[in-house]
């Protein structure tokens, strides 16, 4: 039979005497018995390149934006950085040109101009941040300044494409199938076209061309691709390709870079069986080719850079460039690249830089 004065059993002993809570914080003789000393301890919360890199961005000046994130404990929040290409082998928090502490997760960065950086973070917010103005300051022209700050999307931002030609416009999505055109021109960050529901499903991926500033396509986790048209009245799509066997799962999207044969009419679209699908926007709901990329894990990313098109995996973590113009020839395959690949970014022709947990940052050379 157990006591019935259960208390007298499960008393704290009477030679259990820690000292004040504010002073427990390290101690090891009075291990913690409850959260007193837990909850003495203070958040560390100065400035550092985060265990988590979720993403990284580049522009003609070759001045890379860096995203990285503390995602453990109850407290998620990250920073973001600028470096010029010459410091990318020893980054650190003092020999940034730019930084910015935030109180949410930074999860996306991209350049729209070349002193003009969007930040997604993960309350749901994009920012427009001045990154380089020597009208400022004249002394350290490498200073940030905030241009516009906006809330359209109900869920955090998981998709951030900037039109390449024209460099003032940006498309963005987030997985409940919101989609936005953002216009920042002018004095301020403003969504010019909106839907609210993309798709039915959830959003994966989204894709914008490098010649047209009024396309874009997004895809879809139940095999559906969409084509959109800004200079539409209103927020409308197209079916550009839908699975009706119900057995593609797309998840990655790219633009194909215009040929003289081609046009501006390719996209490429990953899928979770590791497969890359090329899509003509000028013959819809119809599949123009299929290659497999990756036996085991899913294509999380593609990037497209002139005739090489980076493809990245995780699940495991994987980089394969191909040669498109070549029947989809391999050139180059790297294996466990990262615990888990998250962003990739060409900074010219042939090199490729990939950042992710476990190998922060890896510089793939294409010869």
């Amino acid at each position: 039979m157990f006591p019935q004065r259960s208390s007298d059993l499960y008393r704290t002993p009477a030679t259990h005497q820690p000292p004040p809570a504010l002073e427990l914080a390290g101690n090891l003789e009075y291990p913690n018995l409850n959260v007193a000393d837990l909850n003495a301890r203070l958040e560390n919360l100065s400035p550092r390149l985060h265990d988590c890199w979720d993403s990284i961005a580049i522009n003609e000046h070759q001045q890379i934006a860096l995203a990285t994130n503390r995602r453990e404990g109850s407290l998620w929040w990250g920073m973001f950085f600028g470096y010029r290409r010459s410091q990318l082998n020893h980054m650190s928090v003092d020999s940034a040109d730019f930084k910015l502490q935030a109180d949410h997760t930074v999860n996306i960065v991209r350049y729209a101009e070349n002193d003009v950086l969007l930040v997604a973070l993960g309350d749901t917010r994009l920012q427009a941040w001045s990154t380089y103005s020597k009208v400022r300051n004249l002394q350290s022209p490498y200073c940030l300044f905030l241009l516009g700050e906006a809330c359209a999307h109900p869920t955090p931002i998981s998709h951030l494409s900037v039109f390449n030609a024209d460099r003032q416009k940006a498309v963005s999505g987030s997985p409940d199938g919101t989609v936005n055109v953002w216009d920042f021109s002018g004095t301020d960050l403003v969504s010019c076209y909106h839907s609210r529901c993309a798709h039915t499903d959830k959003l994966t991926a989204l894709a914008t061309p490098s010649g047209l500033a009024d396309k874009f396509v997004t895809c879809d986790r139940g095999g559906c691709a969409r084509l959109w048209d800004v200079r539409a009245a209103a927020p409308s799509s197209t079916c550009l390709y839908e699975d009706s066997s119900h057995l593609l799962s797309f998840t990655s999207a790219a633009w194909a870079a215009a040929t003289e044969l081609q046009g501006d009419n390719y996209v490429y679209i990953g899928d979770y069986d590791g497969q890359v699908h090329t899509v003509d926007i000028r013959v819809p709901k119809k599949l123009a080719e299929t290659r497999q990329y990756f036996d085991k894990g899913h294509v999380s990313q593609l990037l497209i850079n002139g005739p090489h098109l980076a493809a990245m995996s995780n699940l495991p973590s994987s980089v394969k460039v191909a040669k498109v113009q070549a029947n989809h020839e391999f050139i180059y395959t790297h294996q466990d690249t990262h615990t888990r690949l998250t962003d990739a970014v060409w900074s010219d022709d042939s090199t490729l830089i990939t950042i992710g947990h476990g190998r922060k940052m890896v510089t793939h050379s294409i010869k």
